[in-house]
């Protein structure tokens, strides 16, 4: 059951305030995609690698991958305006041959080659998976006006991360029925789809760099 990782990487880093695009902000004086990549570059349970880029840095991203010397890419897709639409892009390039789908935040440098294994391996069993951790502070749902409705048991609250993995199958099925509004993750539209998703655990280090916080905070993890 050969797997493919998908690896969005067309953020703009707005919210970094960076001069360049995010996925070449530096960190611990390497750019940041390159974490993500390597991890996926070197395990195991990955035949192959597709990277959703914004246009523009295409020519940047294939001197990257030249110069790191990844040898799973095999294949740098034109990104969308939203993640989902990136996504959608790469799954018209998969090849048949694969039959697993793994999808992965190009902003997350410090997945572990662990966590990779037990969400593919899940996957496999289950059709659907993401890595996820407990939520440990309190948890409150409020109303429109921002007011406590209640407060919500996190025993039964998890913060969900990538890697996500599915059958391929399944997530065509998913992106299948068009584009929705307010998806934040993959798994939320096999989800609607009626496919159950296992948790698996992740780790409370595999952060998603979106903010300057986010990146100091990696900088003091490296």
């Amino acid at each position: 059951m050969k797997t493919v990782a998908i690896v969005p990487s067309a953020g703009s880093g707005r919210r970094l305030g960076a001069r360049t695009k995010k996925p070449f902000v530096l960190l611990g004086g390497r750019p940041l995609i390159t974490y993500a990549l390597k991890a996926l570059d070197s395990s195991r349970r990955i035949d192959g690698i597709i990277i959703a880029v914004e246009p523009s840095c295409e020519a940047r991203f294939r001197r990257l991958v030249k110069r790191y010397n990844f040898k799973k890419v095999i294949a740098i897709i034109h990104g969308g305006a939203t993640r989902s639409e990136s996504v959608r892009n790469c799954l018209k390039a998969i090849d048949p041959s694969y039959s697993m789908v793994l999808i992965h935040d190009g902003a997350r440098p410090f997945v572990e080659e662990h966590t990779i294994e037990a969400c593919v391996s899940a996957a496999r069993k289950f059709g659907a998976s993401l890595a996820a951790v407990p939520e440990i502070d309190t948890v409150k749902l409020a109303d429109a006006r921002s007011f406590v409705k209640r407060t919500v048991d996190r025993k039964k609250v998890f913060r969900a991360q990538t890697p996500q993995v599915f059958r391929l199958d399944v997530l065509m099925k998913a992106y299948g029925s068009g584009p929705k509004e307010g998806v934040t993750d993959d798994s939320s539209l096999v989800e609607d789809r009626g496919t159950k998703v296992k948790i698996v655990m992740g780790s409370y280090r595999n952060i998603k760099i979106t903010t300057r916080e986010d990146l100091k905070m990696a900088e003091a993890l490296l």
